[in-house]
């Protein structure tokens, strides 16, 4: 049996629980409740101060309507310009890629005219070297 729990079939009054209880412990169960006390006292001064609070901003809402108007149009104006750089984004990230792909095939032609030169400079060559053998063959 304890302060906070007493027995329900113990007959005996409040005073004559105390008395079994030592005093000791009976001072802290005292300074404990006695701090809780305070502690909820505090809240309670907390929790008026934040309605008083509450009801302040209530009866002002008439200049609380025209913030929230104000900041509900902010939040529009944003959320348009989100949209509209998000979609200034899908335009670069497409330009890149079609640049991407363009240069790919600027290296795949500069690769091929490469290719194209060589074959023309080696066929350049042969045409050269058959005309000496030509001339060479009608000159004996």
């Amino acid at each position: 049996m304890t302060v906070n729990t007493p027995s329900k079939d113990d007959g005996r009054g409040l005073r004559e629980r105390l008395e079994d209880i030592p005093r000791g412990r009976l001072v802290d169960e005292v300074v404990s409740r006695w701090d809780d006390m305070i502690r909820l006292e505090g809240e309670i001064a907390s929790l008026r101060r934040r309605v008083r609070e509450a009801e302040l901003v209530a009866k002002g809402s008439g200049t609380d309507g025209a913030l929230v108007s104000d900041l509900e149009e902010r939040l529009r104006v944003a959320d348009s310009r989100v949209r509209q750089l998000e979609g200034m984004m899908e335009n670069e990230k497409a330009r890149r890629m079609g640049a991407e792909a363009d240069a790919d095939r600027l290296t795949e032609l500069q690769e091929e005219n490469a290719r194209l030169l060589r074959n023309e400079e080696e066929l350049l060559l042969l045409v050269l070297d058959m005309e000496a053998q030509i001339e060479r063959l009608s000159n004996t």
